[in-house]
């Protein structure tokens, strides 16, 4: 101010004096030169002798009104990681791109970027999203091969000898190859979804070939040699063998019109099957008859003569006596159709009321030994009281976690630069404390979030905390949000969206169920604001705007609006080059008086003090839009119940409220996600429903046959109802898209089942005949690819491992299906026949 220099003079003289672009060419004599102005500046010390301007004939240099040194921007930002300031660097990865191979090729690059380091710097790898990935993949590899192991066993015991097992279980490998080759011609990766996918259809790969070969064994029982029975047997079912294919495989073509995260988790899981399927088809029809006619040359083992007496030959005895015991049964249930009809209806209707009444999430929730506490204190904290507040809080976290805690990571403030894009932090007030749990944690992450919640509340009152235990799955599912609860209010004027997300946000608190009831934005940001009066900056020779820039150069840095870059010819880093303020000179509001802004009228600058008018207020921290409407957000996590009927009483008590207009209240981040999606997925069961029936239908040339099998598949529901309310499995999406593939199981299961019944009708076998001969005939291949299916799910459903559970509901779903799918198949579909389709 003595000098009469204002910030933006500065700025202007160095951006004069600096520079660096390309000179050009001269072709001087015989030689063609390159021309090298030499404009950049070399050293750091030579920016202080730059002139600013020249006052009565004498330079003002730089260095007479401040200091050129090497410094940093503002600190704004601190990472901690266990307990220590340190730079902490995250990398994301391309959209895309390989989770596992970005981190490999991460690590892969440490040691050399580790040379150039001084020695003094250390290059650590704190957090690694491909653990969780690679014990995912780990734990659904084990279920994979628990389930195969199950499977073959399963083979065994039914065929009751080995050269009858291998012949079916060849098809399970060589079908999950087949798989692998659709994935890598559709560009699909090796991941929890595609594993997954294979885990889900790993019992019903040999349903196909268990059909052929037990057709091989009627043929051969026939008297014929093993080439004809093998040939003839294939021709027989191929056409129900495809259309069951085709059926399994056109549940997952709905997924084609979905939107959103259900056609990402879907897509690669219904290519999986369909590639899985068409293997298993052919396979079936081609290799199952060549090695039946190969081992069993002109006799099926033990077909010629009464079964030996062996340890394997006692359980395919069971079963035939079973079989004998099932035919009465059948007898039976039709002669009381009506009773029998009418009990299954009742208990469909009761399994509805249960599906209706049961809970319902996005996602079944995970362990993955993460979490996430978003801090907030109050508005205006500095950066130096936030860093000692999450020290405490560190401390409190280290004592109540003990030995089961493996990484301490903290985030305090913001980075104004990209990272800004990647934190829920909203100024140095605000904080969040990465929690990384070792892999044989003893206590759940949920527990610990729990204890944490209350010990944490009862000692750090004032400071708002909530707790994000998902992990980065149910971050990507719900876009992000850092609660499942997202109620967003929408309008234009800020007091009024205050109010309501006020009222909003006392009356979620007082439901038992939710945790961390709390308002995204906040409008009490202390502030020193700064009106100047145009009028007598104009009469004074002062532009507003000049005068903003200058104020924005004395607290920040002239590098927010004007860049300057410089580069240090030594090392080739470049730097940006700015004016501001000591830091630490910035401690009154003396100081924002006196920031000096050029004049028109005189060579002197003139001090804010002089246009303008500095007071006390609040702002708002961040203000946040939704569509170009403005929208406050109230977040809140759930314990202890589903999130989806704690959001319907949410959404009730929204119902009662008066919204003034102009003014909306909806639901988005998880529970919008829900509905849309389960509204998706609902379309999906309707659509595979109507598309099963236009497969079968040209199979029986039929419209009748076809619709027995369809109104069956309903009466699964009652299964899927009574072992998600056994398990207190929630719905979801997962367990939705089980329920689509049980219908394909269902009619799969009625379309082995009808054929059979037609092919006697066709030979001239009375109705009623026809139907207890067939049912009998199909109850071994029914029963052994249910029990294929429902043990090769088995140890899905039992996984426990950090990733494998998000297939658990799915494989409840698909397990309970199965089992009522097969007695549905085995009693109300013949009732169903004996009803509707024509007596010969």
């Amino acid at each position: 101010e003595a000098l009469g220099i204002s910030q933006t003079q500065v700025m202007e003289a160095i951006q004069k004096n600096t520079t660096m672009i390309p000179s050009g060419v001269a072709n001087i004599g015989n030689v063609n030169y390159g021309v090298d102005a030499k404009g950049l500046i070399i050293d750091v010390k030579d920016f202080d002798e730059i002139v600013i301007t020249y006052k009565n004939g004498n330079p003002i240099y730089i260095k007479d009104v401040g200091q050129t040194k090497d410094a940093s921007a503002i600190q704004t930002n601190i990472a901690r990681v266990d307990g220590k300031e340190q730079v902490y660097l995250p990398i994301f990865k391309r959209s895309g791109a390989n989770t596992i191979a970005s981190v490999d090729a991460v690590k892969k690059a440490l040691p050399g970027l580790k040379e150039r380091m001084p020695d003094d710097v250390k290059l650590n790898v704190i957090f690694d999203q491909s653990s969780y990935v690679r014990n995912s993949i780990s734990g659904l590899q084990n279920a994979g091969l628990g389930g195969l192991i199950l499977v073959v066993i399963v083979l065994i015991f039914f065929l009751g000898n080995f050269r009858s097992s291998l012949i079916v279980a060849i098809s399970l490998p060589l079908s999950v190859l087949f798989a692998f080759i659709v994935l890598y011609i559709t560009g699909q990766a090796i991941n929890s979804i595609t594993l997954g996918g294979l885990a889900l259809v790993l019992g019903l790969l040999v349903d196909n070939s268990i059909v052929v070969l037990e057709n091989i064994d009627r043929h051969l029982k026939m008297g014929k040699d093993s080439f004809s029975a093998a040939k003839d047997a294939a021709l027989e079912v191929a056409n129900p063998v495809l259309a069951s294919t085709l059926v399994i495989m056109v549940v997952f073509f709905p997924v084609l019109f979905l939107t959103g995260i259900t056609k990402f988790l879907f897509s690669p899981l219904a290519i999986t099957v369909a590639g899985s399927m068409i293997g298993s088809y052919i396979f079936a029809l081609t290799l199952i008859p060549i090695m039946g006619a190969f081992f069993f040359k002109n006799q099926l083992p033990n077909s010629d003569k009464k079964p030996k007496k062996n340890a394997l030959s006692l359980f395919p005895r069971f079963i035939d006596r079973l079989g004998v015991k099932y035919q009465n049964s059948l007898i039976k249930t039709l002669d009381f159709r009506w009773p029998v009809l009418g009990i299954t209806v009742l208990l469909l209707v009761a399994s509805l009321f249960s599906l209706k009444n049961t809970g319902y999430e996005l996602f079944p929730q995970s362990d993955v030994g993460q979490m996430e506490i978003t801090v907030r204190m109050e508005s205006g904290t500095r950066l130096e009281d936030a860093n000692e507040t999450i020290a405490e809080l560190e401390q409190v976290i280290r004592e109540e976690t003990g030995d089961d805690l493996e990484q301490l990571i903290a985030n305090i403030g913001v980075f104004y630069d990209l990272p800004a894009a990647y934190t829920p932090n909203s100024g140095v007030q605000d904080a969040f404390i990465g929690v990384q749990l070792r892999e044989s944690h003893e206590t759940s992450t949920s527990e610990y979030a729990s204890r944490l919640r209350k010990k944490l509340h009862g000692k750090f009152p004032g400071v708002e905390l909530s707790f994000n235990t998902g992990g980065m799955i149910m971050a990507a599912l719900n876009e992000g949000k850092p609660a499942p609860i997202d109620v967003q209010i929408k309008g234009n004027d800020l007091e009024v969206l205050r109010e309501l997300s006020e009222t909003i946000r006392d009356t979620i608190t007082t439901l038992s169920a939710t945790r961390d009831v709390r308002i995204l934005q906040r409008i009490d940001q202390p502030a020193k604001n700064i009106d100047i009066d145009r009028i007598k900056a104009a009469e004074l020779g002062v532009e507003p705007v000049e005068a903003i820039k200058n104020m924005v150069s004395a607290l920040n840095s002239s590098v927010t609006y004007e860049k300057a870059f410089w580069i240090d010819e030594r090392n080739g880093n470049h730097y940006f080059v700015g004016v501001t303020y000591p830091e630490s000179e910035i401690d009154s509001r003396f100081v924002l008086e006196n920031v000096g802004v050029n004049s028109s009228l005189t060579d002197r600058t003139i001090p804010f003090r002089n246009f303008s008018k500095i007071s006390d207020g609040t702002n708002p921290v961040e203000i946040n839009h939704h569509n170009l409407t403005r929208a406050f957000n109230v977040y809140a996590n759930v314990e202890g119940r589903d999130i989806g009927r704690v959001s319907d009483e949410i959404q009730n008590i929204i119902n009662g409220m008066e919204i003034p207009a102009g003014y909306e209240v909806n639901f988005e981040g998880e529970v919008a996600i829900i509905k849309e999606s389960f509204g998706g997925l609902g379309l999906g069961l309707a659509l595979a429903a109507i598309l099963s029936f236009l497969i079968i239908t040209p199979l029986f040339r039929s419209f009748r046959k076809p619709l027995i099998i369809i109104l069956a598949f309903p009466f699964g529901l009652i299964g899927v109802g009574l072992l998600m309310w056994i398990t207190g499995t929630y719905l979801s999406i997962q367990s939705i898209m089980g329920i689509i593939m049980m219908v394909g199981i269902s009619v799969s299961y009625g379309n082995i089942l009808v054929d059979r019944i037609n092919a006697l009708m066709n030979e001239g076998k009375q109705k009623q005949n026809a139907i207890t001969e067939g049912a009998t005939d199909r109850f071994r291949p029914v029963l052994m690819t249910a029990s294929t299916t429902i043990l090769g799910l088995l140890p899905t459903a039992l996984a426990t491992n950090p990733g494998s559970e998000a297939n658990v509901p799915l494989a409840i779903a698909v397990i309970g299906g199965t089992f009522m799918a097969t007695i549905i198949t085995l009693y109300i579909i013949p009732v169903f026949y004996s009803l509707i389709a024509k007596s010969n």
